[in-house]
């Protein structure tokens, strides 16, 4: 038995996850699998797609034995006598937003779908193949049968598109969404002092305003929201596009803190962004993330809630809501506090409005004990 021939081999934007299609002489699977710095966290999806052999009449125990990948037993696809080989030239990969599930095309019509929401729970560990016509239950493969009826094609649509926009139009697209985003900040928290690039060269372009009104120094990203995070479509479900887009934001007292330190924390802001989607995850109210800060902070809680001023005009992406959190340092023992149950982040939060604390970031003592 030969070797499985790799036939493609795609990372997503951010090379945390690799699209694969491979064959050998008898069957051919579509896998994603994680980034070698997130296998502890992660496990690889499979997708069948195509048998090139007679089917099984029953599940392929034998392969599995051999530790090589199974056929389709023949009352679940539509090809019971085998079907010819893919050719690589004819594949290609299309990731959705998020970098966490992809679809795989031959001649342009779907072939695979591994959502990603099937990444974060095995129960929900299931892939869709146009050639399957019944649910395999044993192997989590779903038909992906046809348009109208199944939303994955309304999703993969929806990410050729979302592609395409970037492609064809990148420079005209961000230009536009950028001065959105500047007006708005501006109408609010005065004008542009300065803007740093904070998108490394990589796709997609993200930026930092710095702007100063009545002696406090705001600092709010723009470009983070053009992609949705990861997580949150599985978390929220028919919720998610209320959730699933943000931009992040600091707003920095002049008189408490040093312009050394006011830059300190542009660049956490700046480390924080591409967060969700380097590490495959999502930002969302009560959130902790620890920092290097001037004591006695260690980390920052996320919050919308904390902010006390008027509505930020900022725009929707995709007709999608955008949040603006605002990133608030706490101390250990505050974090130790947000860690100690579940959702005792929003417990803390509700502990620093009730004690008069806010967006804006000053010198403070540690919240008092319970």
């Amino acid at each position: 038995m030969s070797e499985p021939v790799i036939l493609i081999d795609q990372p997503n934007n951010r090379g945390t996850m690799y699209a694969i299609v491979e064959q050998d002489e008898r069957v051919a699977y579509f896998y994603l699998y994680p980034s070698e710095l997130l296998t502890t966290k992660y496990s690889p999806r499979p997708c069948w797609l195509r048998n090139l052999q007679p089917a099984p009449p029953q599940r392929d125990v034998a392969a599995m034995k051999e530790g090589m990948a199974p056929m389709l037993e023949a009352p679940y696809c539509n090809h019971p006598e085998g079907k010819a080989p893919l050719e690589a030239e004819r594949i290609t990969i299309v990731w959705m937003e998020e970098g966490d599930g992809a679809a795989v095309l031959y001649d342009n019509e779907i072939l695979g779908v591994i959502p990603g929401w099937s990444l974060y729970n095995e129960e929900h560990a299931v892939a869709y193949a146009a050639d399957c016509i019944d649910a395999a239950d044993t192997d989590r493969l779903m038909p992906l049968g046809k348009r109208g009826v199944n939303a994955m094609y309304e999703r993969v649509d929806q990410a050729i598109a979302f592609w395409k926009d970037w492609e064809d139009e990148a420079s005209q697209a961000w230009s536009i969404l950028q001065d959105q985003y500047i007006k708005a900040y501006e109408e609010m928290f005065g004008p542009l002092v300065q803007y740093y690039a904070i998108d490394g060269g990589q796709w997609p372009p993200m930026g930092l305003g710095k702007f100063e009104k009545d002696g406090v120094v705001y600092l709010l990203t723009l470009g983070v929201s053009i992609r949705p995070m990861p997580w949150v479509e599985l978390l929220y479900n028919d919720r998610a596009p209320g959730f699933r887009r943000m931009e992040l934001a600091m707003a920095v007292s002049k008189t408490d803190f040093t312009d050394k330190e006011i830059m300190a924390m542009a660049g956490l802001i700046s480390g924080i962004a591409d967060r969700p989607w380097k590490q495959v995850t999502w930002l969302g109210e009560g959130h902790t993330i620890s920092a290097e800060l001037p004591a006695p902070f260690e980390s920052v809680i996320v919050s919308s809630a904390l902010y006390n001023g008027a509505a930020v005009p900022i725009p929707t992406v995709y007709s999608d809501k955008v949040n603006l959190y605002w990133l608030s340092p706490i101390t250990k023992l505050e974090r130790e506090y947000a860690h100690s149950r579940p959702n005792a982040g929003y417990d803390l939060l509700e502990r620093m409005i009730h004690h008069q604390l806010n967006h804006i970031v000053t010198q403070r003592q540690e919240l008092p004990a319970d």
